[in-house]
């Protein structure tokens, strides 16, 4: 009898979305403990990751960019914008719209989240080389794309 997880998982773990599946939900729970520390949900962290990426952006293209449905951002941002790390202005070049843009303090709580999450990165994938890392980053990707593609 062995304890490995993995051979625990047979015969559903040689299923890869089975094993999206239950990585995902492991590391969410991980992720989701790692940003509590600063007080950040995922979600927050990858609105704001993404705006210290790209810069202002209206709340539509961030919706796109962070894989957050326009539904759930907007309560998002309202508790980013009550924690003072983002703030709500119109648009300049569209009055329709609202432009979302990080704050000083946003700029300071997501550089400290990140050095944060690429340590957890590193704690995640320790034994890889950087070309076995490399190619699961791209083989994710074409999982990815393949399931935008549903």
């Amino acid at each position: 009898m062995t304890n490995h997880a993995s051979d625990e998982l047979r015969p559903f773990g040689e299923s890869v979305a089975f094993m999206l599946s239950i990585l995902g939900t492991i590391e969410t729970q991980s992720f989701r403990a790692l940003m509590t520390s600063l007080s950040l949900e995922p979600r927050s962290f990858g609105v704001l990751r993404v705006l210290a990426e790209v810069g202002p952006l209206t709340q539509h293209r961030l919706s796109e960019l962070a894989h957050v449905p326009a539904s759930t951002l907007v309560a998002l941002l309202d508790d980013l914008e009550t924690g003072g790390l983002i703030t709500r202005c119109p648009h300049p070049g569209d009055r329709r719209a609202h432009q979302v843009l990080l704050t000083t303090q946003g700029r300071e709580v997501i550089d400290r989240a990140t050095a944060l999450a690429w340590r957890h990165e590193e704690a995640i994938t320790a034994g890889f080389s950087s070309a076995e890392r490399q190619g699961l980053l791209a083989a994710l990707s074409r999982i990815l794309q393949n399931l935008n593609d549903q």
